[in-house]
């Protein structure tokens, strides 16, 4: 004897869209993964250590002779015509604690070649203990930055 017949079933197909969607977040899934795994070992998102608009490591760019040795210093090329600018840098100085206060430089226009500024540019140079230029800045100044600046070359040694 033979048991019930069972009718046959008609197989249920995914809509082309739903399939479409599927396939797309399997291939979404994959490259993020994939991505991920790649990126975290050839690139760090460290952000830089100092914040002017240009910046060089340690020794990378040495100050001319005649710059200041054994403390930080601010070399600032203003020109005659920036008054507010000298304030602003006394002000930032202000700020610090005396034992991380630099040496302030009002370079005169016959000296930014020295410097490789051009002339008549106003412009901010950080020095370091050993009179190496560390970051440069473009009047007019963020303050915060160049205060902060300022903090991490008097602590280093």
């Amino acid at each position: 004897m033979l048991g019930p017949t069972v009718a046959a079933q008609p197989i249920r197909r995914l809509p082309l869209w739903a399939a479409v969607v599927l396939g797309a977040a399997v291939l979404g899934i994959v490259g993020a993964a994939l991505t991920h795994a790649y990126a975290a070992h050839s690139s760090t998102d460290a952000l830089p250590l100092l914040h002017g608009q240009a910046s060089w490591a340690p020794g990378a760019r040495p100050a001319p002779a005649s710059a200041p040795r054994g403390v930080t210093a601010m070399v600032a090329f203003v020109g005659g015509g920036c008054a507010p600018c000298v304030v602003e840098l006394r002000r930032i100085v202000r700020r610090l604690p005396a034992a991380e206060r630099p040496v302030i430089v009002v370079a005169p226009a016959a000296a930014a070649a020295a410097y490789g500024v051009a002339r008549g540019r106003r412009l901010l140079l950080l020095l370091d203990r050993r009179g190496d230029e560390r970051t440069g800045y473009a009047f007019p100044l963020a303050p915060a930055f160049v205060e902060g600046d300022l903090r991490i070359l008097a602590r280093e040694r």
